[in-house]
């Protein structure tokens, strides 16, 4: 079956409440089911609304397989911004076919057009698909040492 890539825009809030729905099909094995709550239809319209949010879709006919969600940083110092590949999944049983890579790819030329010629992920040691899925398509691990910390407000 053919696999399409597209970009949601207002008028895909369903597709977004769709993936929430499904988000544990989406996840790596021995992951934790999130119990995530849909989100309201004005709340992913919002979302979609905001023009640095980029949910990119594969869809296999209708059916949405994976997705990749990437935030656009505006920066201080100069007019380029960044993009922050915040999560990527594909659904379990679409997993080894290409789809993966083919996000990243389209994630690149989204971030070509947007005038970004940078962007980051963070992973971590424990996901060693995710870490084989970033370098295979061009990422680059600068440091060993990178240390994350979290918030809870």
């Amino acid at each position: 079956m053919e696999i399409r890539i597209r970009r949601l825009t207002r008028g895909d809030e369903a597709i977004v409440q769709r993936l929430t729905a499904d988000v544990d099909r989406f996840e790596l094995p021995g992951m934790p089911p999130r119990n995530l709550l849909l989100p309201r239809i004005d709340v992913a319209a919002r979302f979609l609304s905001v023009e640095t949010n980029h949910l990119l879709v594969a869809f296999a006919g209708d059916e949405p397989v994976g997705f990749l969600l990437a935030y656009e940083l505006l920066r201080r110092h100069g007019d380029e911004p960044k993009m922050h590949l915040y999560e990527i999944g594909v659904r379990e049983d679409y997993r080894r076919r290409g789809i993966g890579r083919s996000l990243i790819e389209r994630f690149a030329e989204l971030c070509r057009q947007r005038g970004a010629r940078r962007a980051f992920v963070i992973t971590d040691e424990s996901n060693p698909a995710a870490i084989a899925l970033y370098a295979s398509t061009g990422g680059v691990r600068r440091r060993n040492d990178d240390v994350i910390f979290h918030y809870s407000f």
